[in-house]
C-alpha cells in the first residue's frame, strides 16, 4: 500500500473466480505470485511495457476511427479515477468509495472511526463489478 497502512478489500465473486483458477497448493512454491507477467513465477515489477502496448492499441483504434490522439494518461491514477467515478454512478456513498480506494480520511472521523466498513466496501465493489459488466456488455468488440 502506498500509505503503508493495512487495507482490507473484500473480494467479489468474479475476483474469487480468478483466484480459483490459480495453480493449486502443490504448485504455489513454483508459482507464488498472483500478479505476474510470467504465469506466477515472479511478481509484476512495473507496468511500463503493458501500458505502452495498450497505448499503441488505443492509438491504432483511434486512428482507424479518425479520432484525435488520446491525451496522455497514468495507469494507476486513471484506473482509480475511473473506479471512483463509476462508484458514484453506481450510487455508492462518497465516504465509502474513499475507503475502497484507501484514501486517508481526514479530521476527527479519520482519527476516531476505526470501523473497517467491510460490508459497505463489499457492497460497493459488487455494485462496481456489476456496472462494469453492464458497460462491457454494451460494447461491440
Amino acid at each position: 500500500m502506498k500509505g503503508k497502512q493495512d487495507h482490507a478489500v473484500p473480494l467479489t465473486p468474479r475476483v474469487l473466480a480468478f483466484f480459483r483458477d490459480r495453480p493449486k497448493a502443490a504448485d504455489m512454491k513454483a508459482y507464488p505470485f498472483v500478479f505476474s507477467t510470467d504465469g506466477g513465477k515472479t511478481a509484476v515489477r512495473g507496468y511500463g511495457k503493458a501500458k505502452q502496448a495498450l497505448d499503441n492499441e488505443i492509438a491504432k483504434l483511434r486512428k482507424t476511427e479518425k479520432r484525435d490522439a488520446m491525451p496522455p494518461w497514468q495507469l494507476s491514477r486513471d484506473v482509480r479515477r475511473t473506479a471512483k467515478t463509476l462508484m458514484q454512478r453506481a450510487g455508492i456513498r462518497p465516504d465509502i468509495s474513499e475507503r475502497v480506494l484507501a484514501h486517508v480520511i481526514k479530521g476527527v472521523e479519520g482519527v476516531y472511526d476505526r470501523y473497517q466498513y467491510l460490508p459497505e466496501k463489499r457492497d460497493a465493489l459488487e455494485k462496481l463489478d456489476a456496472l462494469v459488466d453492464r458497460i462491457l456488455k454494451t460494447i461491440e468488440w
